[in-house]
């Protein structure tokens, strides 16, 4: 081809420059730029190589701001956006065709006038604020001594999804330390490069294996083109009116430190876990580990129906003491507890405690809520009975003090299975999203007291003991959890046993008992993925 029969078939393929097709009043241009675009991820990083993933929980990373810049006010999050152009539709004839500049101009969304930008390179890097924009693009393509201009017209939409946790251990990921505890060393729980962010999450227990945490990094992975912005202030302990809505142990509030957090930015996704510890998890607990028909015959009777009454009213001021009625028969009697424990909510009292949270989230922008049920440890395998005990690796070598298959099944009748119908009410009064069947998948063989999970790696020479965590308690960081041969029958709770080995400093020291292990965060997380998806 001569040099002007080339430059007149470059010409007629651009399309006769025009940038869209609208311009042209024709078919617009064989060849034009084609551009993808993608948003950096913002969780599942560890940006202060710490080898912990990152829940930085400050103003600044809810922003996207630079650290320390939001002292005052901070403004409207901005998302760091990547363009990048080719040409598509070349005539083979023509080979390779130099383009020498991209010219660029964003428009759309907030922003008061388009933004321009020129480039010798296809990519470019802008931030951005949420929204619709439109982008045009034009290249200059030089060839034989010609420079012909060719465009096109793209719609792209910004999204970064705010994804925040509350509630209470059972959110925070109690019992899934990010590193176990060493000789001379506590465990260690959710990164931050905040060294207060830090601290707040070793005192709540908060770990990025935690099922909204799951969640988070499920969403940030599904597409390349929206990110994922995720805040916890779930903490151990943690009840509706203590933690939540009002101060606990000295913390703020949730609430509150989620108004610090997010300012006025509107929240996506609120994630819930809470109504446990209103109605007494940790006494009722106790309170069966402690009953046993073998060491207190004549009150073992009573302090069940004491603990079941509490679940109930949320009074925990019942006792009992011993008597004796002529001549010779010893008899249990009601007394006040010595304990002197406070009076809690109690499954009658959830509603109202409910209502007082859906009150306090109104100072929030939230888009939608998703309020999550509780598991069933009393599952040991699929189409069996219940565990035989619980909690009784802790108490050997007799296991007077556990909870029994009778306590077990008491347990579900009265507290489980109450609980999460108050707690579906609850979400549906208030249009709220329930995530139902958690109870069910951890019953159906992921029980209690179910097998370990078995890491050993293949090829063998692995140690599943319990002074080795690593055979049995596995941290995939940002990575996903790994399926494990004869995982439909392993358990997905935390024993006793396991949870001292992980972060306790004496059999004494078992808050992670009774909790979802890693495995049970991740069912649980896929539960929730799925009702988002609904």
């Amino acid at each position: 081809m001569s040099r002007i029969a080339i430059a007149m078939a470059l010409v007629a393929a651009l399309g006769g420059i025009p940038a869209t097709d609208a311009d042209a009043g024709t078919a617009g241009p064989i060849i034009r730029p084609v551009v993808t675009w993608s948003i950096s991820d913002r969780f599942g990083i560890d940006a202060d190589g710490d080898g912990l993933v990152d829940i930085p929980n400050t103003p600044e990373y809810t922003h996207n701001r630079a650290p320390g810049s939001c002292a005052l006010r901070c403004d409207a999050a901005r998302f760091d956006v990547r363009f990048e152009a080719g040409l598509t539709g070349t005539p083979a004839d023509l080979g390779y065709l130099p383009v020498v500049a991209y010219r660029w101009e964003i428009s759309g969304a907030g922003l008061p006038a388009p933004r321009r930008y020129l480039t010798s390179a296809p990519e470019l890097e802008v931030a951005l604020p949420e929204g619709d924009y439109t982008l045009e693009v034009r290249a200059a393509v030089s060839f034989g001594g010609f420079v012909v201009e060719t465009g096109a017209v793209e719609h792209f939409v910004v999204e970064d999804l705010l994804v925040v946790a509350i509630g209470d251990s059972y959110a925070s990921g109690e019992g899934n330390p990010e590193v176990g505890r060493q000789p001379g060393a506590a465990a260690r729980w959710a990164g931050s490069y905040d060294p207060d962010a830090a601290a707040a999450h070793a005192a709540a227990h908060r770990s990025s294996l935690a099922w909204p945490a799951r969640v988070a990094l499920s969403l940030e992975r599904s597409s390349p083109a929206s990110s994922v912005t995720f805040v916890s202030v779930a903490a151990s302990g943690a009840s509706i009116d203590e933690g939540i809505i009002s101060p606990q142990h000295g913390a703020p509030a949730q609430v509150d430190q989620l108004r610090d957090l997010v300012g006025d930015r509107r929240i996506d996704v609120l994630l819930i876990q809470a109504g446990g510890n209103d109605i007494g998890f940790v006494r009722v607990v106790r309170s069966l580990v402690e009953a046993d028909r073998m060491l207190d015959p004549v009150c073992y009777d009573r302090l069940l129906d004491n603990t079941f009454a509490a679940v109930a009213d949320g009074d925990w001021s019942r006792g009992v003491s011993l008597g004796y009625d002529a001549p010779f028969s010893i008899v249990c009697r009601p007394a006040v507890s010595t304990k002197g424990l406070s009076r809690l909510p109690g499954l009658l009292g959830l509603p109202a405690a409910f209502a007082r949270l859906d009150d306090h989230l109104a100072s929030l922008d939230v888009g939608r809520v998703v309020l999550v049920g509780y598991p069933d440890p009393t599952g040991s395998a699929a189409g069996e009975e219940t565990c035989g005990e619980i909690v009784g690796d802790t108490t050997p070598p007799f296991h007077f003090n556990e909870i029994n298959r009778h306590e077990q099944e008491l347990g579900v009748a009265l507290v489980l299975e109450p609980l999460n119908k108050a707690l579906r009410a609850a979400a549906g009064v208030r249009g709220w999203d329930y995530v139902d069947g958690v109870a069910e998948a951890f019953a159906a063989g992921h029980g209690y007291c179910a097998p370990w999970p078995d890491y050993e790696p293949p090829g063998g020479g692995g140690d599943d003991s319990l002074d080795h965590p690593g055979g049995w308690y596995h941290n995939a960081g940002a990575g996903d959890l790994p399926t494990l041969a004869g995982e439909a029958s392993v358990t997905w709770y935390r024993t006793a046993a396991q949870s001292t080995a992980l972060q306790g400093e004496s059999p004494a020291h078992t808050d992670g008992t009774l909790h979802p292990n890693e495995l049970g965060h991740a069912a649980i997380a896929r539960l929730v993925l799925t009702r988002l998806g609904d």
